[in-house]
């Protein structure tokens, strides 16, 4: 699946998660990317930390799951893209996926895979306007099965993305 129909496709019903191997270049211009490192995030409180930074989160952010939950729905509106277009949809790139919450509980990642499809209903049915969510973990091509399998595992099989035309 391309990148564009990925996110078309979790803005409606689809995952929210995909899986990648390429390095992906071509998000719409109208939706906002974050990129964090999955080393900087084996830990729940590194998870917290490193998506504090990248989505900017208040200063009086809790680092706790509830303080998360809040935070991850309540992105800004008016979040402008790289190209100064207003943002229409958040994509957040994990790069080095296979560590993410790697010393945490199988139960932890379980919460974060779940709460992503959240966070999707959420931006699609409640937001004002409504704007897309999505997460792109990122990997060697050698991790994306494992990848894919773990996050199914977790409860949210992911979709696997690429520049190209097919899956």
């Amino acid at each position: 699946m391309t990148t564009a129909a990925f996110l078309r496709h979790s803005a409606r019903a689809g995952a929210p998660v995909g899986v990648a191997a390429d390095p992906l270049s071509m998000y719409p211009a109208d939706v906002a990317v974050r990129r964090i490192d999955a080393a900087d995030a084996v830990t729940l409180d590194g998870l917290f930390q490193a998506f504090a930074a990248a989505w900017d989160f208040p200063e009086y952010f809790g680092a706790n799951k509830d303080a998360f939950d809040d935070c991850m729905r309540d992105l800004p509106p008016r979040l402008r893209t790289a190209t100064g277009a207003p943002a229409r949809g958040y994509v957040t790139v994990i790069e080095h996926a296979p560590e993410l919450l790697l010393h945490a509980t199988d139960d932890d990642l379980a919460w974060l895979a779940t709460s992503l499809v959240f966070y999707r209903d959420h931006y699609r049915d409640d937001a004002d306007p409504a704007r897309g969510f999505a997460v792109v973990l990122r990997c060697d091509a050698a991790a994306v099965d494992d990848t894919c399998a773990r996050w199914a595992a977790a409860g949210v099989p992911p979709v696997v993305v690429r520049n190209r035309t097919g899956c």
